[in-house]
């Protein structure tokens, strides 16, 4: 451990976050991943139990990440929840718990190892956004706006960070073959005026996932960032991250918007 690079991956149980453990600790990465149940080891990777919406809890990770390690250099803040909900049938609850994990437990985290990261005056934070952080995903509005704000944080984080040899990265991948849309949230009210438009999205939706990309593409994309002398700020990955959001700089507003619900079949 003594030469290891010490990471800290949240959201590691499943999905993208247990591939990116996993691919890391393969390739000789001291590697911790999260959960908010206990699990146990698996392929090097050691987890930690931590509720991202717990100060109290990530107190207690990051305390027994230093007491085991005496250091972090990596930060991978992947947790986070996914919704499918027009945005007036999400209830304000829903809406703040959604914030609470992809945003405000992004920061609880970050804050957490902070002081550590400027102490050793090196680290690197790599927070998991989206495609929906970029364009406004309809039937998924509020994921799109946590992760809109979790842009705008990364950005000026990076370069609050700057001084102190700490990197910030945000990964933005689109459309990927995992199980997060069987954790989606549904609506809390239902107006049948949607209906139509719900269902078409929905079926959309589940389209884009069933041919999306293999999540392992995910993973290595990981691999390569940490392994950066010079990590760049953001890192589009996936077919649809790389194409959707050139579309919506060249074509005007309208234009887009129009290509947007003939790709959801939307009338």
């Amino acid at each position: 451990m003594i030469n290891q690079k010490v990471v800290l991956v949240t959201g590691a149980s499943s999905g993208f976050g247990q591939l990116i453990a996993q691919k890391l600790a393969a390739v000789g990465y001291c590697v911790f991943g999260t959960s908010r149940k206990q699990h146990s080891a698996s392929q090097g990777v050691e987890m930690l139990t931590l509720d991202v919406a717990s100060d109290s809890s990530i107190q207690s990770c990051i305390n027994q990440l230093l007491t085991r390690t005496n250091r972090i250099d990596i930060l991978v803040n992947n947790a986070g929840q996914i919704h499918a909900s027009m945005i007036e049938e999400t209830s304000l609850e829903q809406a703040k718990e959604i914030f609470e994990t992809n945003f405000w437990g992004v920061v609880r985290v970050t804050n957490a190892v902070l002081p550590f990261m400027r102490q050793q005056r090196n680290g690197h934070i790599i927070n998991m956004s989206s495609v929906a952080g970029l364009i406004g995903a309809p039937g998924q509005g509020f994921y799109s706006a946590s992760k809109f704000a979790l842009e705008g944080y990364s950005e000026a984080l990076s370069v609050e960070l700057d001084p102190f040899n700490i990197k910030v990265s945000l990964v933005e991948p689109g459309y990927f073959k995992t199980n997060f849309n069987l954790a989606m949230l549904q609506p809390a009210t239902i107006h049948s005026d949607y209906d139509t438009v719900r269902d078409l999205i929905s079926s959309s939706v589940q389209g884009a996932i069933a041919q999306g990309d293999n999540p392992d593409k995910v993973a290595k994309a990981i691999t390569r960032i940490v392994s950066s002398q010079s990590p760049r700020l953001r890192y589009r990955v996936g077919n649809e991250a790389q194409w959707l959001p050139r579309l919506r700089a060249i074509l005007p507003d309208k234009l887009f918007r129009f290509g947007a619900r003939k790709r959801l079949n939307l009338p």
